[in-house]
């Protein structure tokens, strides 16, 4: 069983490479990936609104865990909401 201590220590490294992985599979933007699961792990690290910080790792790990499932990519998210729009708003009663 993990200690509080060792949680702590681990939370801010595991949250930063899943935050490094979902962007990168989101983005297919290495760079980008890398700079965002950085800071997410260091803000994590130095206790800056770890909470926060640990919530969008997790959403945006959701996110990409939904678009791996068949979601659209989000370069296509724009055309999915048109789409919609035009389905409810446009359809005849």
């Amino acid at each position: 069983m993990l200690t509080e201590e060792k949680l702590k220590q681990i939370l801010p490294v595991w949250a930063g490479l899943v935050s490094l992985t979902a962007l990168y599979f989101l983005t297919s933007n290495l760079w980008k990936a890398l700079l965002i699961g950085a800071f997410v792990a260091g803000s994590a690290m130095l206790g800056w609104a770890a909470r926060f910080v640990l919530m969008g790792a997790f959403a945006i790990a959701v996110l990409a865990v939904a678009v791996a499932l068949g979601l659209p990519m989000p370069d296509r998210w724009l055309q999915a909401i048109d789409g919609v729009r035009e389905t409810v708003f446009l359809s005849p009663l």
